[in-house]
């Protein structure tokens, strides 16, 4: 996969496949795409841009979901094909639950659509992963309320 730079934040961005740019964009947002262009996904939580390409980008009120990386609420999806937030992983993980592994499961099984569902275009594990360490850390008194949103 190829990187460039945000034209907005200058952080290196990985290119996203079409057809996940296609199923999040809004209806007006797509009218407006310019499919031949390679698109990549700016992970830069300050950043409104989300996708750009070298001749145009769509912001957060372009796409049809809010992006994990971007939301730091406790509310925020982190796992777009099994509905898992930041607050339900926490939850799951207090009452001694390991819903990364259920959500391994699911991706071994094949029924995840991480390439439509999630604006990244790639698999959630490393972002439910990293929520849940942070949350274990917390738990154990080692951490703060710094971000711990994961750039993929």
């Amino acid at each position: 996969m190829t990187s460039m730079a945000c034209p907005s934040c200058g952080e290196r961005a990985r290119s996203v496949p079409l057809r996940t740019v296609k199923s999040l964009l809004t209806g007006a947002a797509l009218s407006r795409l310019h499919p031949d262009d390679d698109f990549h996904f700016c992970a830069t939580p300050g950043c409104e841009v989300v996708y750009f390409s070298a001749q145009q980008s769509f912001d957060l009120d372009d796409v049809r979901v809010p992006v994990f990386q971007k939301d730091a609420s406790s509310a925020a999806c982190v796992c777009y094909c099994f509905d898992w937030t930041r607050e339900a992983l926490v939850a799951a993980l207090h009452r001694g639950a390991r819903p990364d592994e259920e959500i391994q499961e699911h991706v071994r099984e094949r029924r995840c659509a991480c390439d439509l569902r999630n604006p990244q275009g790639t698999c959630c594990l490393g972002n439910v992963r990293s929520v849940l360490a942070h949350a274990r850390q917390r738990s154990q008194g080692g951490l703060g309320e710094e971000d711990h949103t994961q750039r993929n």
